[in-house]
């Protein structure tokens, strides 16, 4: 236990909503509040709002005896962005008078976050060891010849934005019945079923145009990741421990419903332990041979991404394994949820996911390591894997 005097106060930013408690993220904030004693921290949680115009921020929320209380502004020593997008600059600056500067910690945050997928796919792609897990990716552009990638890929190409997140505005785009038209299915920014059929490639183009209009998005061909007809991913959580080094926390699979494009939890998804469930579909040995590539692409991807964009603290890796059993790395997320752990039922990883962020927070703020947040890190002289401990498999 650590005395009154060594706790020190960690800010969780989230998203401003209606509702009570009105922020979101609640349960991941209310498990960091409840062990966070373990680690001599306290939590306090400010709701940033939509509104870049807002009042000054004048309070925050600490779990108090069962309930979220409103409690006054306290200095603070950390912040943990849970943020999924931009802070409004008029928060940042009332940010700055919350968080104590000396000159040598000018910003105290937990992670940094990385840049939309354009970005981090260049990235990735410049590494000869990852490069075959990445499907062919460009920017969608009013000259993009989407016709060609269709004749390339005649399963389809598949459409999402660079910034979005649970299968949000993603959608398919391939030929119809006998080559006469051109279909589109997906989900909108409300996580609803889409469906659009075109009988001119000009009406094509259109839309697309329009989609791009509002946000940017790259296309990648549509991988076949389905199983029982049902799409699913396998997500790796790789977090940084109480020493400030990588582990790989646990894998898990997503399941969509039927009929879905993607599988996140978001749009009705399931979550299942790993190793039964990929045994089922591809045998015991090639599983195994998955699940190993998953952990030697694990053990290389925190530490590229962070010699780029900064220090991180986790990452969620999102896997895909196709009808012949190739591995793909479909997205790195640096604000991953927790979720599927929990559905799938192994409590001592869940535990995890929750317990390493405030590990290493107490890491952070005793070893005082907190400026190299917004600068890259030199790669290590030694195997990235070094860094990595291994964690059994969920299932396994």
């Amino acid at each position: 236990m650590f005395p009154q005097a060594q706790t020190k106060t960690v800010a969780i930013l989230v998203r401003a909503t209606e509702g009570s408690p009105p922020f979101a993220d609640e349960l991941f904030c209310r498990r960091l509040s409840l062990a966070s004693y373990r680690y001599g921290l306290k939590i306090i949680v400010l709701a940033v709002p939509n509104d870049p115009h807002v009042s000054p921020l004048k309070q925050g929320y600490a779990y108090i005896r069962g309930q979220w209380d409103m409690v006054p502004l306290p200095v603070v020593d950390l912040l943990m962005d849970r943020c999924l997008q931009s802070l409004p600059r008029k928060f940042r600056q009332q940010l700055q008078q919350l968080v104590p500067s000396d000159g040598r910690h000018p910003r105290r945050y937990w992670s940094a976050s990385l840049p939309g997928k354009w970005k981090v796919h260049r990235i990735l792609s410049g590494d000869d060891r990852l490069r075959a897990l990445l499907a062919p990716t460009t920017m969608l552009q009013s000259n993009t010849l989407w016709q060609r990638w269709l004749e390339e890929w005649p399963k389809g190409i598949f459409f999402k934005p660079v910034s979005g997140t649970h299968g949000k505005d993603t959608f398919r785009l391939y030929r119809g019945d006998h080559h006469s038209s051109w279909i589109i299915e997906g989900r909108n920014t409300r996580n609803e079923r889409i469906h659009r059929t075109f009988d001119r490639p000009q009406d094509v183009s259109v839309w697309l145009d329009l989609q791009k209009a509002e946000k940017k998005m790259i296309v990648q061909p549509y991988l076949e990741l389905s199983h029982h007809g049902r799409p699913f991913d396998i997500r790796a959580l790789v977090q940084k421990n109480g020493h400030g080094r990588w582990s790989l926390t646990g894998c898990m699979v997503r399941e969509g419903p039927t009929g879905s494009l993607t599988s996140n939890l978001h749009g009705g998804g399931k979550a299942h332990p790993a190793l039964p469930y990929l045994s089922e579909r591809y045998g015991s040995i090639h599983t195994n041979a998955l699940l190993e590539k998953i952990r030697h692409a694990a053990a290389l991807i925190p530490t590229l991404l962070e010699s780029h964009f900064g220090r991180l603290a986790e990452l969620g890796l999102d896997f895909g394994a196709d009808v012949q059993g190739r591995l793909w790395l479909l997205e790195v997320n640096s604000r991953p949820g927790r979720s599927s752990f929990a559905e799938a039922g192994d409590r001592r990883v869940h535990a995890l996911t929750y317990t390493r962020p405030l590990a290493y927070a107490r890491y952070l703020l005793q070893q005082h390591v907190l400026t190299d947040v917004i600068r890259p890190l030199k790669m290590p002289n030694t195997s990235s894997t070094a860094g990595l401990k291994p964690i059994p498999i969920h299932g396994g």
